[in-house]
């Protein structure tokens, strides 16, 4: 349930007792400051309830499902469902929502410290002449892990109950194992443990969110490369890797396995074969994949390029950019690897078609940060050899250009806290929160009609928070799927039609009119087309529907 957590704990605990034989402080002081750091910027921001800002509207499904044991939205998030259950019953703070928002910021927080790691991994492949030495790497490092950390994409997504934090301490873990064990390849060694480690985290890691393949595949085949050039395609065949990574696949019978148990949470009646097959494949958002309009093309990459001037300025940009043309004189495999990942992702979240696509970029900036610390490296040696060359200046003056450089290469995460702050920060903001508890209570007993951004905050309320207030929040477009007709029959038969009609207006219809007169009847909003025949009166932030 917690692989990723633990294979970051797992991770960092190695790195700490190497430092530790090596009487190395400084390494472990680093990481830990690193995530105190942005453990506190996450905690200190995040949302304090149940919350649809910060692109956080399915957070509700994510946690009703993980409270009843259930199956949340395609494709079913298995890895994350259940590490949300764990962690919200053993860590016993504040309501489930604050919970779960408060997993996604100690997720965010053990994913920068990695990101350091996998930066100085990177680093130290370059010559010295080229990154300086071991300071120079290691504040390097620092630099990119922080520019990463405070990034407004992975810091919005650390404040409230997403994937993504998992998603990108997956993508971390596995990029520092990839460079371990090219390393080991490159000289060599076979790295069969690591290489069985990587594909079981990879299918672990598939099992929180699909999109981690079309980051990692790129460095995937890097690594196959790297095992048929050494040991031909006896090497490629190894069954171990291939047994790893049907291994971490397998958390997905969970799906079925809890579809099964009839959870009041349960999408797309994923314990039949059909039903599975269309949880997975996500065939309900199918459509969205490339599903942008042409016209709109330009537009969505003119929106890329002003993301990444957000997340690092327009200097960090340029860093990153040199540092990328630095190491492509001496890897060019990684340089292949890395840019092709982030070509890959970057044309998905360009052409799916919704608003919040842009988030599937986290892993491609997290690629980016690591150019930026490279570049950082590359341009302090070179003013420092500048420095040097200088007979004018004294020693006491060569420190000090450098330390203008530093205070110059901090900018990026001092700019991205100080304008990202006020955007991002959702510690005072519990209107969504405060809306869910005033509608349900106000719903009591009756049904509330809820469309996006609100509807999962208030399936959260009514189901986890306050079931017996006994309100069936019923989300109008749903109704074209059998299966949540059945599931609304099966939890609140008191409520539904004993009849299905054939389209779904004709189900929202029903379900009003079955209902108006006996319990109270909501809807969030009043201009969709199947309220058309309905009568809809404002009455405060809802709508009261009347005969």
């Amino acid at each position: 349930m917690s692989s990723s957590p633990g294979a970051a704990v797992i991770l960092l605990s190695k790195l700490i007792a190497r430092c530790s034989n090596a009487q190395n402080r400084q390494y472990l002081l680093i990481l830990a400051g690193l995530f105190v750091f942005s453990f506190v910027l996450y905690a200190s921001t995040m949302s304090r309830g149940v919350t649809w800002l910060n692109t956080g509207q399915d957070g509700g499904d994510f946690i009703s499902a993980a409270r009843a044991l259930g199956v949340p939205h395609p494709t079913g998030y298995p890895t994350y469902t259940l590490l949300l259950r764990a962690f919200g019953d053993v860590v016993a703070i504040g309501d489930h929502a604050f919970r779960a928002n408060l997993l996604s910021a100690l997720l965010g927080a053990f994913t920068v410290p990695l990101v350091y790691v996998a930066a100085l991994r990177l680093i130290s492949m370059l010559p010295t002449r080229e990154v300086g030495g071991n300071s120079s790497a290691k504040a390097s490092a620092l630099l990119a892990a922080l520019a990463f950390g405070t990034s407004r994409l992975f810091w919005s997504q650390a404040t409230i109950t997403e994937v993504y934090t998992l998603n990108a301490l997956f993508g971390v873990v596995l990029l520092v194992l990839t460079l371990g064990v090219v390393r080991d390849l490159s000289a060599g060694r076979s790295s069969i443990k690591n290489r069985t480690l990587l594909t079981l985290l990879l299918g672990l890691g598939l099992g929180n969110h699909t999109t981690l393949g079309l980051a990692a595949a790129p460095f995937a085949l890097w690594v196959l490369w790297l095992v048929w050039a050494n040991y031909g395609w006896r090497g490629v065949f190894d069954l171990r890797p291939v047994v790893g990574l049907l291994a971490g696949l397998s958390i997905y019978i969970y799906v079925p396995i809890a579809a099964a148990a009839d959870p009041i949470v349960s999408w797309g009646s994923p314990d039949s074969i059909e039903g599975f097959r269309w949880m997975i494949s996500g065939t309900i958002y199918q459509s969205y994949a490339f599903g942008l309009a042409s016209e709109l093309l330009s537009g969505r990459i003119a929106t890329i390029a002003e993301l990444l001037f957000t997340q690092f300025t327009v200097v960090g940009t340029v860093i990153g950019i040199a540092g990328l043309t630095t190491i492509w004189s001496y890897s060019r495999a990684f340089v292949i690897a890395a840019v092709a990942s982030v070509l890959t992702i970057a044309v998905y979240a360009v052409a799916y078609n919704t608003v919040d696509s842009f988030i599937y970029l986290i892993s491609a900036f997290m690629l980016f940060s690591l150019w930026l610390g490279v570049g950082t490296a590359v341009l302090g040696q070179g003013i420092r050899r500048y420095a040097a060359r200088t007979a004018r200046f004294s020693e006491y003056q060569r420190q000090m250009y450098v330390g203008v450089f530093v205070v110059v290469a901090l900018i990026v995460p001092v700019w991205s806290v100080a304008t990202g702050w006020g955007e991002l920060d959702l510690s005072s903001n519990d209107e969504p929160a405060e809306f869910a508890r005033v509608t349900v209570a106000r719903a009591a007993g009756g049904v509330v009609f809820a469309e996006e951004p609100q509807l999962f905050s208030l399936v959260y309320q009514s189901q986890v928070e306050n079931p017996e207030l006994d309100v069936m929040v019923v989300g109008p477009l749903m109704l074209q799927h059998d299966w949540y007709w059945d599931q609304l029959i099966q939890y609140y038969p008191d409520r539904m039609p004993p009849n299905r009609p054939d389209t779904f207006e004709e189900r929202v219809e029903w379900v009003i009119v079955f209902n108006l007169g006996v319990v109270p009847v909501f809807a969030t909003h009043d201009d969709r087309g199947y309220y058309d025949n309905l009568n809809l009166v404002p009455d405060g932030d809802l709508f009261r529907v009347e005969f």
